[in-house]
């Protein structure tokens, strides 16, 4: 039943996630190089079996690259099966996006809100992606354990939903931080994703489906009957509307419905937590005296909730809910906002805490204690509160009560400011301020904001614990024509309690500021005029008006439409007039707004770089009739033709419109070969063409296609695809009329000249011939190189390829052994590689020796010393002459000594 979850998001992570780049079907997980040895090794391997995640390449699985906004909730909606789609007004989708229906999903289903920012598309960071996973899985609890984020050092700047999101997910032991830190800021991995997704929920079914899985999370999908099961932790998806439990026990249900018709809980067992947040459906639960449930969750959604029966809490983390509670529990915690909760005659709380806003209590039985730590909140009713705590200073508190103990520390009372700043800042320095920092006990701790203001405007800003973070600014001033050197540095520090409201306590100093010589362009205003609306086809004219209080300055201007530079010139401030005339390119779906940027950049006397922007939008009017503008083609050829074979060619064409009726020219080597009429989305271009081969041809052919066409109004435009091939040309024998046994046979051992070196220098073997032969003989090699000495014509050929495949590199003329003392025959291998012989008042070298340690080598001719002083003792060669080893000249034997490795074959034939 795994496979339902494969089918919901494999293409999501596959194709989003993995931006398209997925492996082959038959790659294995060990193919990918950066998972060995990874800390979410198991589950990257589980998910990229269950199909969840892809690899970028077949190489790279990539977990620790980062997951968008969209791509997060794209996965979650289709894993609860959301089907229902919101309004997406606030965010920046652009048109055509592929997230477009699934962000409006996730709005439906209360997943997104503004909080998100506007752009979706961009990286999520881990503090975003805990409150998405409590909101989609409702495991965000009321009053979580905050003390369990004490044990990472940047927890406490968390707040607000990040903070109990955060702090739910780690008591479920969902999520953990590293080296001591929660890391809430950073980008969420493909890997972190995964795991949190399998920590929570690592099934996906139907109830028919369904086993027990008591170790991990089940998602439920439909309608769903359920009897006799002992689970861990279940989620019934958007698609369950009838859900029937009988003698049910789990750790967790959660109902996520669209519409919840039916609940119905019957028989014997336990739930240790229940989630009410179906989108809409009342729910009355009353609970036989055989089953309990510890925690009672009225999450997200609508619909009023009536529960009674052996509930031990009664948590309502949703908003805008109606909550009855018909019977005693021990503790009401109510984290929503504009709820309406009732406890009824009769029935006893021990504990009731309102950290939500806006909510209404109606409180009929009785309460030991009452919290109440947020604003606006209404407790009223016939019933009595022993003990009242009072956080908030904003509520109404109609009900009767015991003792009432009042919010205290709401402010900053007691904390003292002092700064110490320099007394003179040069020019260019950072403005080092302390804050120093008086923090009365009951104040530490407390997260505050941290404002620096420099002449009055606002520089910086951060937050910071008080009684743990000494805040320090680090300023910049603006240098300006008019700055004022006499400034003050002020330090302001904010607080705003759980009501909202602000409390500050500021200190400021004087400071000196010293201002630079060239001040360039600070000060400097670029305005752009634009049309209002450019007609289709018109070039844009485009001009800036540039003031500034510096005259003859010489700046380098960039103009950018689009964001991408256009042209680009020296603007001298005070003189020149910036001007801009440029073409669209116009294409399917342009947008109809463009903007056009002009950027100055200079650098002052001093090395500062500055840059000075003026920006303007336009109208764009498009041609109905774009043809093939941001059309594409690609080649799909051999990469290889064999001899003789026909040339098959497909143009594979991407096109914004079928239907347009264009013409394609296909060119080889340059050269026009044909000309087909292609009619988009009906015709595929292809070619076929025969080669005229000669011996010495090239072996490389360039396949070109044209695709043309002319739109209605008259503009000409094309695309093109080139593709280079390799030829392989027919051999020696074709082109000689020659059988292998001729070859064979042509290639002699024996000495045929007449003992001078003009002998050897007009007479070889052809290069064809010689490669021909080596092939034919089947000679292979422990190294890319192979050596043949053909003893009849004094050569030396050296090699490079493998068997069958040796390509001829040099040619080195040689003087073999005397017929007293010949050169050895056979095949042997390089073994050997020293600098010289020694001969007293002459040497050889270097030497490549190929007899193991014989004395057959490869070396000079004859040399007085000192090396390479071209005085030769016997310089003789061409020809029979040596005591068997092989002379050469200098460039030949140094080319052999520093390429040719030890192993080589060398054939002496």
């Amino acid at each position: 039943m795994k496979k339902i979850l494969q089918k919901a998001i494999s293409l999501v992570l596959g194709v989003t996630m993995a931006l398209g780049l997925a492996t082959s079907a038959g790659a294995a997980f060990e193919d990918f190089k950066d998972v060995k040895g990874h800390w979410a090794e198991s589950t990257l391997r589980q998910a990229y079996a269950d199909g969840i995640l892809k690899g970028y390449d077949a190489a790279t699985m990539a977990p620790n690259n980062s997951v968008t906004t969209a791509e997060a909730v794209t996965v979650l909606c289709r894993v609860l099966h959301v089907t229902g789609q919101g309004d997406t007004s606030a965010f920046e989708i652009p048109a055509g996006a592929w997230y477009k229906d699934e962000a409006a999903k996730a709005v439906y289903a209360g997943l997104l809100d503004e909080s998100y920012g506007t752009s979706l598309n961009q990286p999520i960071s881990r503090g975003d992606a805990f409150r998405l996973f409590g909101r989609a899985f409702q495991v965000t609890t009321a009053d979580p354990d905050l003390s369990v984020l004490n044990q990472f050092a940047d927890a406490a700047y968390l707040t607000g939903e990040t903070q109990r999101a955060a702090a739910s997910l780690i008591e479920a032991g969902v999520v953990n931080g590293s080296e001591g830190r929660l890391q809430a800021d950073r980008s969420l991995t493909r890997a972190e994703f995964a795991s949190i997704l399998y920590r929570l929920a690592g099934v996906y079914t139907t109830a028919d489906g369904y086993q027990d899985n008591r170790n991990t999370g089940t998602v439920i999908s439909g309608d769903a009957d359920l009897s006799g099961r002992t689970a861990g932790d279940l989620w019934f998806d958007d698609s369950s509307s009838v859900i029937s439990l009988t003698d049910v026990s789990a750790s967790r249900v959660a109902i996520r419905s669209d519409r919840l018709n039916s609940l119905s809980i019957q028989g014997t067992g336990a739930i240790d937590q229940l989630v009410l947040a179906a989108r809409t459906g009342d729910v009355t639960l009353n609970l036989p005296k055989t089953y309990t449930v510890g925690t009672l969750t009225v999450g997200d959604g609508a619909g009023s909730v009536t529960c009674s029966g052996a509930i031990d809490r009664v948590e309502v983390t949703g908003s805008g809910r109606t909550v009855a509670i018909n019977s005693s529990v021990d503790t009401l915690v109510i984290s929503g906002s504009g709820n309406t909760v009732s406890l009824k005659s009769g029935c006893t709380v021990g504990e009731i805490i309102i950290r939500g806003t806006g909510n209404a209590l109606k409180l009929d039985g009785r309460a030991d204690t009452l919290l109440l730590a947020g604003r606006d909140n209404t407790v009223s009713g016939s019933g009595r509160v022993a003990d009242v705590t009072l956080n908030t200073k904003y509520y109404k508190l109609n009900v009767s009560k015991g003792s009432v103990t009042n919010w205290t520390g709401y402010d900053l009372s007691g904390v003292e400011v002092s700064l110490s700043a320099p007394h003179t800042l040069a020019a260019g320095k950072v403005l080092k301020a302390t804050a120093n920092l008086t923090v009365p006990e009951e104040h530490v701790g407390k997260l505050c904001t941290a404002s620096w203001y420099l002449n009055g405007q606002l520089m910086e800003q951060k937050t910071v614990l008080l009684g743990k973070d000494t805040p320090v600014s680090s300023i910049t001033p603006n240098y300006t024509h008019d700055m004022e050197e006499n400034g003050v540095v002020e330090f302001v520090l904010s607080y705003k309690d759980s009501d909202g409201d602000e409390y500050t306590e500021k200190a400021s100093a004087d400071v000196k500021l010293e201002n630079f010589a060239d001040l360039g362009l600070a000060d400097t205003v670029v305005t752009l005029s634009v049309p209002e609306t450019l007609a289709a086809g018109e070039t844009l004219k485009a001009t800036a008006t540039v003031d500034s209080p510096e005259v003859g300055k010489v700046c380098r201007g960039v103009w950018y439409v689009d964001g991408k530079d256009v042209s680009s010139g020296k603007v001298t401030l005070g003189k020149s007039s910036p001007y801009l005339s440029f073409n669209y390119d116009y294409y399917y779906g342009m947008p109809e707004t463009s903007t056009v940027e002009l950027v100055l950049y200079y650098t002052t006397q001093d090395g500062r770089q500055q840059e000075v922007r003026g920006k303007a939008q336009l109208k764009v009017k498009n041609f109905p009739d774009n043809g093939i503008a941001r059309a594409s083609a690609s080649l799909s050829a051999p990469a290889t033709l064999e001899a003789g074979a026909t040339l098959e060619v497909t143009a594979n064409l991407k096109y914004p419109e079928a239907g347009k009726t264009c013409t394609g020219t296909w060119y080889v080597d340059g050269k026009k070969v044909s000309t087909q009429t292609i009619v988009l989305g009906k015709d595929t271009p292809k070619l076929s063409h025969k080669y005229t081969y000669t011996e010495n041809m090239k072996l490389t052919s360039e396949i070109k296609f044209v695709l043309s066409y002319t739109t209605e109004d008259g503009r000409a435009q094309q695309i093109s695809a080139a593709k280079t091939i390799k030829l392989k040309n027919y051999g020696y024998l074709y082109y000689h009329n020659m059988t292998e046994a001729d070859v064979l046979n042509k290639v002699t051992s024996t000495y045929a000249g007449n003992y001078t070196l003009s002998w050897a220098l007009n007479h070889d073997y052809d290069p064809e011939l010689k490669t021909a032969w080596v092939n034919l003989k089947g000679y292979s090699s422990q190294t890319k190189y192979l050596v043949w000495v053909n003893l009849t014509y004094q050569r030396v050929n050296i090699f490079e390829g493998s068997q069958g495949n040796w390509k001829l590199i040099r040619e080195c003329l040689c003087g073999s052994g005397k017929p007293s003392t010949p050169t050895i025959k056979g095949v042997f291998t390089t073994s050997y590689k020293q600098s010289s012989w020694n001969y007293g008042s002459y040497y050889c070298g270097p030497i490549v020796r190929f007899y193991g340690s014989s004395g057959y080598a490869f070396h000079s001719r004859l040399e007085y010393w000192p090396m390479n002083s071209d005085r030769y003792y016997d310089a003789r060669i061409g020809f029979p002459i040596s005591h068997g080893c092989l002379r050469m000249y200098n460039d030949d034997i140094w080319f052999m000594y520093n390429n040719i490795p030890n192993g080589t074959t060398v054939v002496v034939h």
